[in-house]
């Protein structure tokens, strides 16, 4: 996953998610189900939160969460409002910090942990079930 390009190309997103109605449990704008991406902020603070992405009205796709700086936090994806599919979370410096992947919200195959030096620290496997099977450190 290339999450600096994904990132770069989402930094410009405008539209705020508090502009989408929800209606029977579908994100709605100007009367039609929304299809792309939205920006969710911190109640007043003002500080980007995440970026959603819909189809059809479901959350589906692209996410993006945030620091309360502002610096990108992590990249993953949803599928039908669950966490799935690639997923990488950084550190305050930029550095990923963990790489892995998900299936309908539960941790599958290989994570990685890296420390803010971008260093590996240790891997984990887990099954299809989302229970570790083995952990090594280095």
């Amino acid at each position: 996953m290339d999450y600096k390009s994904i990132i770069q190309e989402y930094e410009s997103e405008e539209l705020l998610c508090i502009s989408l109605l929800e209606v029977e449990g579908k994100k709605i704008l100007f009367g039609n189900n929304y299809t792309g991406s939205c920006l969710v902020y911190d109640g007043d603070v003002k500080k980007k939160e995440m970026l959603l992405s819909y189809e059809d009205g479901v959350q589906e796709g692209l996410v993006i969460g945030y620091y309360p700086d502002g610096k990108p936090e992590y990249v993953g994806y949803r599928n039908n409002g669950e966490i799935n599919g690639k997923f990488i979370r950084l550190h305050k410096n930029g550095e990923v910090e963990i790489k892995g992947q998900f299936r309908n919200g539960t941790y599958i195959g290989v994570f990685k942990y890296y420390d803010e030096r971008g260093k590996k620290i240790m891997q984990r496997r887990y099954n299809d079930f989302g229970v570790i099977m083995r952990t090594k450190k280095y």
